[in-house]
């Protein structure tokens, strides 16, 4: 009995140490309480820099660079992620040793930058190893999924309940024409985003700086779409143009023409809804299920509104929706231009001034749905666009002030 009291209260003590042991988790920790997210935050840093200066032709400093990433860092890390996956420690250190042998070969730039990007993949995997993606970030991806299906196909729909309205007062066998163009358009779509994705893993340049070029090109595009007034002048020419077309495919009975105009309305909705959802994949990394749930719930609730605009004939508050939607995207078009200049700095096309230890480190999928990371460089081109926004929004405020205050005395006159 005295055997056995012995034996469970040296059972509990062996417990009560386990459980006190330390352990690798979201936070880091290890043996040595090693911080893991810090540590791979820190061999991007050095990644960075060395893909820079081996484009400038530095190799000596680049592979001094690519190196210390590896011992300074990478070596810290191996004990705790052995114990958690042996086979991806031994794979991370062969894509190591690749990096430097070509790097010390004198490898072409392109080639180099390969490498450093099997390495990137690579510490994606330790990351959700040892921190949660948390409830944030997937939140903001759900978010900004649902807002760009939702404001670019409300937009479609605006069009489509237009032009068939306007024809109904000439040629209601055309509107069986219109439809037809409206599915092309979706087919064209779908097709165009899986063109974007095919063009990303085959071209010849690095993925980086492709991913970079669609992340400016979304912000260009969300820039010029943005503000409700721009954007309301845009949809009445684009109204009178679209109008002008179906009266002349009208007057010819041309069918074909008619199916254009179908396509041509909603094709250009869908082309940027392609664009925006690809920026938006390269931001949400870990959590693209998410923009799936977004982008779903967001076909619903257009599903909704579609049918009340083009069947019940309701009313909605088109214009209310519309302004807090370009709010979210200029927010979004800030995450995608920090995005992508993030991307030329891995690619060492630009530089990187590392700010680590100067600027609070966002948590890993919050800082890649962001586009917040710890460089001038990126923080300083989303500060840019978000004082251009500003003063824009501040502009167009007064203007709409000034307008009221100049009316009211007239309306009194009159």
């Amino acid at each position: 009995m005295k055997f056995i009291t012995t034996f469970i209260i040296l059972g509990a003590l062996a417990l009560l140490a386990l459980m006190g042991a330390p352990r690798a988790t979201a936070q880091g920790g290890g043996p040595s309480d090693v911080s893991v997210p810090a540590e791979t935050e820190a061999i991007r840093d050095l990644l960075q820099q060395s893909m820079r200066a081996y484009r400038l032709n530095d190799f000596q400093n680049a592979y001094k660079l690519s190196r210390a990433a590896y011992l300074d860092h990478f070596e810290i890390i191996e004990i705790p992620l052995r114990v958690l996956d042996a086979d991806l420690t031994l794979d991370m250190e062969y894509r190591f040793a690749d990096l430097r042998t070509k790097m010390q070969a004198g490898a072409p730039a392109a080639q180099v930058e390969q490498s450093i990007h099997t390495v990137r993949d690579g510490l994606n995997e330790i990351d959700a190893m040892f921190s949660d993606v948390g409830v944030l970030a997937p939140a903001l991806a759900a978010g900004a999924s649902f807002t760009i299906i939702f404001r670019e196909g409300l937009e479609a729909v605006l069009v489509i309940a237009a032009l068939l309205g306007y024809m109904q007062t000439g040629m209601r066998r055309g509107r069986r024409y219109i439809f037809i163009g409206v599915g092309l358009a979706f087919v064209a779509t779908v097709i165009t985003w899986l063109l974007l994705r095919f063009i990303i893993q085959v071209a010849p340049v690095g993925r980086e700086l492709l991913e970079a070029v669609i992340s400016f090109i979304a912000v260009g595009v969300l820039f010029w779409v943005s503000f409700w007034l721009v954007n309301r002048l845009d949809h009445q020419r684009w109204m009178e143009f679209l109008r002008a077309r179906a009266w002349s495919a009208m007057a010819t009975g041309s069918a074909l023409g008619l199916i254009a105009i179908g396509f041509t309305a909603v094709y250009r909705e869908g082309f940027e809804t392609a664009l925006f959802y690809e920026a938006l994949l390269g931001l949400s990394n870990r959590a693209e299920i998410f923009v799936l749930f977004g982008f779903v719930a967001g076909l619903a609730a257009l599903g909704v509104v579609a049918w009340l605009i083009l069947r019940a004939g309701q009313k909605l508050p088109i214009r209310t929706f519309m302004f807090a939607a370009v709010i979210i995207v200029m927010l979004l078009s800030v995450a995608f231009v920090g995005k992508g200049v993030q991307e030329l700095q891995e690619s060492g096309l630009i530089n990187a001034t590392s700010l680590i230890g100067v600027f609070p480190r966002l948590p890993r999928p919050l800082a890649e749905f962001t586009g917040i990371h710890p460089t001038v460089e990126t923080l300083t081109a989303q500060v840019i666009l978000l004082s251009v926004y500003g003063i824009g929004l501040g502009l167009m405020w007064w203007k709409s002030r000034h307008t009221m205050n100049m009316s009211a005395p007239m309306q009194e006159a009159g």
